[in-house]
């Protein structure tokens, strides 16, 4: 006589639940473990204040202690997150259980509170992994949602529940480029993402490897099945031909470095930008 197919789902779902429960428990204590450390770090910091690099050689020395004996998740970059950690999460009760220290070493990398607990609290509510959660950020996801009007409908595409219907909806609006801003668009005719990189000095073949980071991780992460392979390109004031061919493969197609020509506006152009947003000013005073 066949077991009952219920019977059996609800025992399987008893086990993933657990399983999945004492991951989340061992993750958890991992996080109370670097908070308890961090805290320890910071007393004992706090008792050398009088001296001003003794933060410094307080962690590289623990480092050289501890990291031979308990591994490289003991290292003085590692404790140096762990005292971070500290200092933005001060009251232990606060830390959720839900997120583990991927996470929270992501979140601690956000200076602005208001950015960070959003993101807090989306990782949460949402389930997010580490990976995903790293991922709304570099989409810059909160400034969108404080640039947008339709706030739900750019949430609905954060969470995958959508596909977004125009390009505003998952790019920041670049009509205004800043030192070192990273551009990212969708190029419908040719169904793919494009990056831009600004550099304003000489081509270096860190700048090529860091746009060719950015494309991978667009090609792996966001572009769909039926898309074509990203495009990277670089725009600098001196480019170096030879520093390209040697850095880049022989058969490369999706990263282009071209040098950049500045071009100021005259004082008039100036002026004229000026009195016209003074005007649209004026007009929505009215």
């Amino acid at each position: 006589m066949p077991l009952p197919q219920q019977f059996v789902a609800d025992v399987r779902q008893i086990i993933a639940t657990a399983r999945a429960n004492a991951v989340r428990s061992v993750d958890f204590c991992r996080v109370q473990m670097y908070w308890n450390l961090g805290k320890r770090i910071l007393e004992e910091e706090q008792q050398g204040k009088a001296r001003a690099d003794y933060g410094t050689y307080l962690i590289r020395n623990l480092a050289k202690e501890i990291e031979p004996e308990y591994g490289s998740g003991f290292g003085e970059r590692q404790l140096k997150f762990c005292r971070q950690f500290y200092r933005e999460y001060p009251i232990v009760n606060t830390l959720r259980s839900q997120l583990n220290w991927s996470q929270y070493r992501s979140l601690i990398q956000i200076p602005d509170h208001d950015k960070r607990e959003y993101y807090e609290l989306e990782a949460v509510n949402n389930a997010w992994t580490g990976r995903e959660l790293q991922r709304q950020i570099d989409s810059m996801l909160y400034e969108r949602l404080l640039m947008s009007n339709d706030k739900a409908a750019v949430l609905a595409v954060a969470r995958k529940e959508r596909i977004p219907e125009s390009p505003t909806e998952i790019i920041k609006q670049p009509t205004v480029l800043e030192f070192f801003a990273d551009l990212v668009f969708y190029n419908r005719l040719l169904k793919c993402f494009v990056i831009v990189e600004l550099k304003t000095g000489e081509l270096t073949h860190q700048d090529l490897g860091q746009l060719q980071m950015y494309v991978n991780y667009y090609d792996r992460n966001e572009k769909l099945p039926e898309e074509n392979p990203s495009i990277g390109i670089l725009l600098c004031s001196r480019k170096n031909d030879t520093l390209v061919r040697t850095t880049l493969p022989e058969d490369n197609t999706t990263i282009l470095a071209s040098e950049y020509q500045l071009y100021l506006p005259t004082e008039e152009q100036l002026i004229n930008e000026i009195d016209e947003v003074k005007s649209n000013f004026n007009k929505d005073d009215k």
